[in-house]
């Protein structure tokens, strides 16, 4: 078997706004809603630990905001797993998706603040906008 060598891309803050979807949890109207946009955000987790996995800034400063997001990124996968396969009355996911909401946005400013520092000429809300 050969081995391949994956070329990694040399912007991969900038390539990341590309592949994350925008995520809204305060627009889901029912459970079925939910559970489809807990599978997107967890889409987008997934997107910026792999886009975060391989990067070594040079700059201390972005390294720990790099940790920082990291470590979000994690504690939302945690979150995102947590959900139970069904609630006890039919308004209970509601609860859960405020829980999932205010940690998502947190996730969102550090992930803001991370792009901002990152890429030379950015404003903040690049990447939490496309988030």
């Amino acid at each position: 078997m050969t081995a391949l060598n994956i070329a990694r891309s040399e912007r991969p803050l900038e390539d990341l706004v590309f592949r994350v979807c925008y995520m809204e949890l305060t627009e889901c109207r029912d459970e079925a809603e939910f559970r489809e946009g807990v599978q997107l955000v967890l889409r987008n987790l997934d997107e910026v630990l792999d886009a975060l996995c391989f990067y070594r800034p040079t700059d201390r400063k972005i390294e720990r905001a790099v940790d920082r997001v990291k470590l979000k990124a994690t504690h939302m996968r945690n979150l995102c797993a947590a959900v139970p396969e069904s609630f006890d009355n039919p308004e209970g996911w509601r609860s859960v998706a405020e829980n999932i909401m205010v940690n998502y946005e947190q996730f969102r400013i550090e992930a803001g603040l991370l792009y901002r520092l990152a890429v030379p000429g950015s404003s903040f809300g690049v990447l939490r906008a496309a988030l």
